[in-house]
């Protein structure tokens, strides 16, 4: 496997965040983002984004989007991986996704907790 092209960035922002405990005492975050994404897709996004984390500082993660093209259509995309503090209460994300019309993607980004934003690459993957 080979990571390609940049495909699209991404820039959202986060309109709510649920905290909770699970079974393990693992810590539980979802949540719900809104902005925009640019190149192979232009339009409007939304995402869930759920965490799962023992210590605060790394964990893993599983996202759902959507995408509302300029032209009027949608695509979806699901998507997970790993993250790890990379400052102050600032996380950066590692994964792969999957769009609907079965482009795979690795994704790199960076989400901020004091500006409640998830900036970041989608790349081709081969």
């Amino acid at each position: 496997m080979s990571i390609g092209k940049e495909l699209a960035t991404w820039a959202c922002k986060s309109t709510s965040i649920t905290k909770g405990v699970d079974d393990a005492g693992r810590h539980t975050f979802a949540l719900n983002c809104e902005g925009t994404v640019k190149g192979a897709w232009t339009g409007a996004s939304l995402m869930t984004l759920h965490v799962v984390s023992a210590d605060l500082a790394t964990g893993t993660y599983t996202a759902t989007a959507a995408v509302y093209l300029e032209d009027g259509s949608a695509v979806t995309a699901t998507g997970s991986g790993v993250l790890g503090a990379c400052g102050p209460h600032e996380w950066r994300l590692n994964g792969f996704g999957l769009v609907a019309d079965g482009t795979r993607f690795a994704f790199e980004g960076v989400m901020a907790l004091a500006s409640r934003s998830l900036d970041g690459k989608l790349h081709a993957v081969d």
